[in-house]
Parts: C-alpha cells; sequence; structure tokens
C-alpha cells in the first residue's frame, strides 16, 4: 500500500490569489499577504503567509494594525474561492488515482498503489501531482508513504516533494517539528514545557506516563509520531461543477482590462476540465456590476434593474482550447456589453464529453469546429444574431414540417460527417429551383379558371403549359398570421428557351406572384 498527500501551505492566502493574471502573483511572490474576515466595524486577520508572518502579522490583529506594515496586501475572504480551490485541487488529483479523499482544507490524500506501471515511480507521479496543481494556481507539499497519516505529516513539514522508504517511517518523522502533528494549544504548552520539540523526543517518552497526562489523545499523537497508524481512505466523489470567480478591487469597465482576467479564469477552468478528461458545450458568464446611481442621473441614463449581467455560450461542440474559448467570450462582449463597471467576474464550464471524431478517407476536408465557431461568432457581430421574424441570421436553415412554402429556421452550424456519402448520389435526376425573395408582383390572365398569359418584371408572354393549382393553407388561427394560396407550375417561350416557373396566388389578398425559376 502507498499513500500521497498533497498539502497546501497557507491555503486561505494562496486560495484568495490563485485567479489572478500571472504577472500580478509573480509580482506579489515575495511579498506580505493577509486575509481579514468579520464585520465590516471590525474586520481582523484570518490568514497570513511567511512573509507576512517575518513582518510581524499575526491572526486574530485588526485590518488597521496589519495595514500599517509596507508593503502589505490585504485581501478580504470568500469561503467561496476557498471552496473552488478545494475543488479544483480534487480534480487535479484525481488524474492520478480514481481513490481520492478530500482530508482537510488545502490537503488531498489519494491512494497510488498500482500506478507505477501508468506514471513511473512515486517520485515522479509526486512531482506530475506538483506541476498540475501549479497549472490551478497551487502551491503544494506532496509526499508519499506506506500509510496516509505520515505522508500528511511530512508532507506539512518538508517542502517539494518526499517519498519514504517503507518500514523507515519513524526514522523519517524523527527530525521534524511537533507543531507539524495535530496538538491543540494546551497540548502544545504542556509538550514545550517538558522541552519536547521533535517528533523524536515525543516519540521516545514512556506511554503509560505520556497517557496520565495527555489521556488517550497523547497515546495517539504518539503513535502519529511514530509512523504507526493505519486507517481505511474516505473516498470523495465530488460533483463535476467547474466554476470559477475573481471579485476585483476596483471595478473594471474597459473590454480589454476585463478579457485580461477572463483569461485567467478560463486557463483554471480548462486544466480542471482536461484532469477529468472532459470538455466544455456551454460557458455561462456572470457579473456582477457596480452601479452608481446619481452618476446615471446626471446622464440622464435608463436605471438598469439589476446589478447582475449574465451570458450564455452555447457551443456547437465540445471545446478545451482556452484561447478559442476566450475569443468567443470576447466577441460576445463586444457585441452584448454589460453597460456598466464590472465589480465580480463568474464563470461556470457547463461539462461534457471529449470530441472524438476520425476523418474519412475520402471525404472532403472541413474547416475545424473551433475555428468555424470563432468565424461565426465574427460574423454574427457584424449581421447581428436575429432578422425582424425572429430567425437566427447566422447557422444551417432548417426546412419545418409545415406546408407553408419557404418556412424554415435558422440552427447552429457544425460540420456534417461525409464518411457515409455514396458517390452514385453525386448525381442525380432531380431538378431544383432558384427562389425570389421576395417574391415578384405579377399580372396573370386566366382562361378557363387556369393562367393563361403573365407579365412580371420585365417579361409578359403567354403561357405554353400549365399544371395545378396545389391548394394549401394553414395558421387560421391567427389572423394576422393565417395564410391561403393556391400554386401552380408554368412553362413559357422565352428568347433563350423555355423558361420553367412556380407562381401562385394569394387567395386573401387576391394577388399573383412569381415564387421561384427552376433550373
Amino acid at each position: 500500500m502507498l499513500f500521497a498527500c498533497v498539502f497546501v501551505p497557507y491555503f486561505v492566502v494562496q486560495a484568495s490569489i490563485r485567479c489572478e493574471p500571472e504577472q500580478k502573483r509573480l509580482a506579489w511572490s515575495n511579498r506580505p499577504i493577509a486575509v481579514f474576515d468579520g464585520p465590516d466595524s471590525l474586520p481582523r486577520i484570518f490568514a497570513c503567509n511567511a512573509q507576512a508572518q517575518i513582518a510581524g502579522i499575526e491572526n486574530g490583529i485588526t485590518k488597521a494594525q496589519a495595514a500599517q506594515c509596507p508593503g502589505i496586501i490585504l485581501r478580504k475572504r470568500d469561503p467561496q474561492q476557498e471552496q473552488r480551490a478545494q475543488d479544483a485541487l480534487l480534480d487535479c488529483t484525481s488524474a492520478f488515482s480514481p481513490r481520492i479523499e478530500s482530508t482537510a482544507q488545502g490537503i488531498v490524500t489519494l491512494d497510488i498503489g498500482g500506478t507505477e506501471r501508468i506514471f513511473g515511480p512515486p517520485q515522479k507521479l509526486l512531482r506530475m501531482l506538483a506541476e498540475q496543481a501549479a497549472r490551478i494556481g497551487l502551491e503544494v507539499n506532496a509526499a508519499a508513504a506506506s500509510n496516509p497519516d505520515t505522508a500528511l505529516i511530512v508532507a506539512k513539514g518538508l517542502i517539494g516533494t518526499t517519498v519514504l522508504p517503507a518500514g523507515k517511517e519513524a526514522d523519517s518523522l524523527a527530525h521534524l517539528p511537533v507543531d507539524v502533528l495535530p496538538l491543540s494549544k494546551a497540548q502544545m504548552e504542556i509538550l514545550d514545557s517538558w522541552g519536547i520539540r521533535k517528533c523524536r523526543d515525543l516519540a521516545l517518552l514512556p506511554p503509560v506516563p505520556l497517557t496520565e497526562r495527555l489521556g488517550q489523545t497523547g497515546l495517539q499523537i504518539q503513535r502519529l509520531a511514530r509512523g504507526e497508524i493505519n486507517r481505511t481512505l474516505v473516498p470523495v466523489d465530488s460533483p463535476l461543477k467547474f466554476e470559477e470567480s475573481l471579485e476585483f478591487e476596483d471595478s473594471v469597465d474597459d473590454l480589454e482590462s476585463l478579457v485580461f482576467v477572463l483569461n485567467r479564469l478560463l486557463e483554471q477552468l480548462s486544466a480542471r476540465l482536461v484532469s477529468r478528461s472532459l470538455a466544455t458545450d456551454e460557458l455561462r458568464l456572470t457579473l456582477g456590476l457596480e452601479i452608481h446611481e446619481d452618476r446615471d442621473v446626471r446622464k440622464k441614463l435608463p436605471q438598469p434593474r439589476s446589478a447582475t449581467f449574465e451570458r450564455r455560450l452555447k457551443l456547437p461542440v465540445a471545446m478545451q482550447d482556452t484561447k478559442v474559448l476566450l475569443k468567443l467570450l470576447q466577441l460576445d462582449l463586444a457585441q452584448h456589453g454589460p453597460g456598466a463597471p464590472v465589480k465580480r467576474v463568474t464563470i461556470e464550464a457547463q461539462p461534457a464529453k471529449r470530441r472524438i471524431t476520425q476523418g474519412g478517407l475520402f471525404a472532403s476536408l472541413a474547416p475545424e469546429p473551433e475555428k468555424l465557431e470563432v468565424t461565426l461568432a465574427r460574423i454574427r457581430g457584424v449581421v447581428g444574431e436575429e432578422d425582424e421574424h425572429g430567425r437566427g441570421r447566422v447557422g444551417s436553415p432548417e426546412v419545418l414540417d409545415s406546408h407553408q412554402s419557404d418556412q424554415f429556421r435558422t440552427t447552429p452550424f457544425v460540420t456534417g460527417d461525409t464518411k457515409g456519402v455514396l458517390c452514385e448520389n453525386r448525381y442525380s435526376g432531380s431538378i431544383t429551383m432558384s427562389m425570389f425573395r421576395p417574391p415578384l408582383v405579377a399580372r396573370v390572365l386566366c382562361q378557363a379558371g387556369k393562367p393563361a398569359r403573365i407579365s412580371f418584371a420585365e417579361i409578359t408572354c403567354p403561357i405554353i403549359c400549365v399544371t395545378g393549382p396545389w391548394a394549401s393553407s394553414g395558421n387560421w388561427w391567427k389572423q394576422d398570421k393565417s395564410w391561403r394560396r393556391e400554386e401552380w407550375d408554368i412553362a413559357i417561350q422565352l428568347s433563350h428557351g423555355v423558361g420553367l416557373y412556380r407562381i401562385f396566388r394569394d387567395l386573401r389578398q387576391n394577388a399573383w406572384y412569381v415564387e421561384g425559376l427552376y433550373d
């Protein structure tokens, strides 16, 4: 049995800044950072990093006291960000083992027994774990041992990646300080009064006197210091919810700055989706707006009803490419902007199975779906999304199951699979018709109830052959959209030959129209 533990030092601090852009995170790497929480009247420091501790910042002091530290960065605590960071940590570790345990906040334990054939030796697996966690913005310590608790203690006490040899747990833990053990404040004071500083000193204490003074808890802590406790993991079945958010210190009112942040959030989501071998077919963008009513009144702008702006971007195929997703969001926001400064950004990716395709040997080349969707988004930005009838302007036309002529709707365009197309179907005996939009107004002279002469556009001539009529009607329950018509197919003599046309008479208006020309 072999277990690995991933530990995130200063988890609350890392969770509060992990979604910040990369340049800002690098600039903050050596600066003191503190996270405050509590009522607005008296916020207090909840957590801080090592640089802040060296500068004298302690948990429990007020925000005003911490602000006196030169160069300190103060962040407001957000429990939702901490939960999302924990979910992201579970996502990245699930790529290495099917049995993972959410041990505590910022701590994940996984069973890596038998994974050598897939990921190589444990030392290589731990390095891969650390690299995967770095992609989601978390710096971790990772350790592997024969039992979960020993791996956790080593991950807390040693920086980087460590693999403990089997049977040497006590020797490996001997030099670690006792504060890596789960001690209460009272127990820590007692051990400090006894002069116990290392795990080796605690492991050498006689069990009976230790139990008399600290109870069964003291004996349990001593067994932890010796690496003797074996327990069963409690696997977690985390829900597949991929969501990232970031709140700005100062509101953002230009698209360029907003896209800079969206890129970072999409990178986080893509890394999590890749860890789960998933993609996304829908993005939900929620922007928290900063509304200034007095400013809007002075400018005489309409007052927005809500301080939340939402956009939903449905994708034709499942995607993982951050650049494509970012470009689609950028084009959508350029056409449908929030109209107010943005204070908070939240992106949720709907998980979907990865797209697996294999091109046909004799099929014609088709554009990549990702590039095609970006091109279609650019076109929608120019021509608009819907026409006056509520139909999409960009997409694939789909004929509706109705007898009304030229009735269709627009569906999202996707590249079709042409592997099943037969060569003999390329040349068929059917004829096609070119439609006139709108239909051409015509004057028709009838004899014996049939069209005999027609005049439309610059053509005036007798009809040499006619078939019909075909009567159709529908939507009679809607007075404004009902239709009744008689259709005829006619042949007329033209200067260059015979022309075949489709004409119809609108029975409601008693008017004739030319609908199309047979090719």
